[in-house]
């Protein structure tokens, strides 16, 4: 056997061995934040982008972390892989690139609702890039075994959580759209939300509604409604010029009647609710033909 010190070759491996370590050293300390909401979170939760930031960018600070870059996908919801998102896509370049070790996120479903897309990403980054991943209010580090191990039980814990969640906002809304009431989806031109969560009818746009269908039932066609609104410069739910998909949608609402139909899907199965609504009515409703009796 040689000597303690080796052969060249062990030397220029020694060598090697320092300099990458000297390398990871030097940017062990070097961080992305990442940030993600959906718009329906940011609706009901009020927890958005700006709170994200401020507690990735406290926590940097309390751990001695250089925040290299804060990266943020607004309105983008966690179903979207996250190569497939622009702010994740700048992660995996500026990973690449080099230069960052720890990936900090507020918590570890902000990569992804779904468990696969959530665990697959985090290995990717730390097979391919080396890059750990951290949240800020979970105590995991996937740099370890034990933490992917750890993060790979919280994350399917999590995804359990949400579809028991989905279910149950489903059945709430077949159940509200069941007693008339508005299950999901904005209010049609016309109403505004009410602090029950129900319809009030706006006067200047009802008044708009009622003209469309007077329109209709004299026998005008949706391109002639449509040009006339434009010529008398009303505007149209979008504060734009109107289309004639816009007229058919009015025309077509049985909400206007005060009727709700809703189509809930559950994977291949459907349930379809239309009732009378809690609501009140913009026209009212068709009259039925009534036959006469023969003599």
């Amino acid at each position: 056997m040689s000597g303690v010190s080796g052969s060249r070759r062990i030397a220029r491996l020694r060598a090697r061995n320092r300099d990458r370590s000297e390398a990871k050293a030097a940017i062990a300390t070097k961080a992305i934040g990442y940030l993600r909401v959906s718009t329906e979170e940011q609706a009901s939760s009020g927890y958005g982008l700006e709170a994200q930031e401020r507690s990735v960018r406290a926590f940097a600070v309390s751990q001695g972390y250089d925040l290299v870059a804060v990266l943020a996908d607004p309105g983008v919801s966690g179903a979207t892989r996250p190569a497939d998102r622009e702010g994740f896509r700048q992660v995996l370049e500026l990973a690449a690139a080099g230069g960052v070790a720890v990936l900090l996120v507020h918590k570890f479903d902000r990569l992804a609702r779904h468990i696969a897309y959530a665990v697959t990403t985090a290995n990717d980054l730390g097979a391919t890039h080396c890059v750990a991943v951290r949240s800020i209010t979970e105590p995991i580090d996937t740099a370890s075994p034990a933490g992917r191990m750890m993060f790979a039980v919280l994350a399917a814990m999590a995804e359990a959580e949400r579809d028991i969640i989905t279910e149950r906002t489903k059945g709430g809304r077949v159940m509200k759209a069941g007693r008339g009431g508005i299950a999901c989806g904005r209010p049609p031109y016309g109403y505004t939300v009410d602090r029950e969560g129900g319809l009030r009818i706006v006067p200047e746009q009802a008044a708009v509604v009622r003209r469309i269908f007077a329109e209709r039932e004299v026998g005008r066609i949706l391109q002639q409604i449509a040009d006339g609104l434009n010529a008398d410069r009303i505007s149209s739910p979008r504060g734009r010029a109107w289309r004639t998909g816009q007229v058919s949608y009015i025309v077509n609402n049985p909400k206007y009647r005060g009727v709700v139909e809703y189509l809930f899907f559950n994977g291949s199965s459907e349930t379809y609710v239309k009732t009378d609504g809690l609501h009140a009515a913009i026209v009212d409703p068709p009259q039925k033909s009534r036959r006469r009796k023969k003599p």
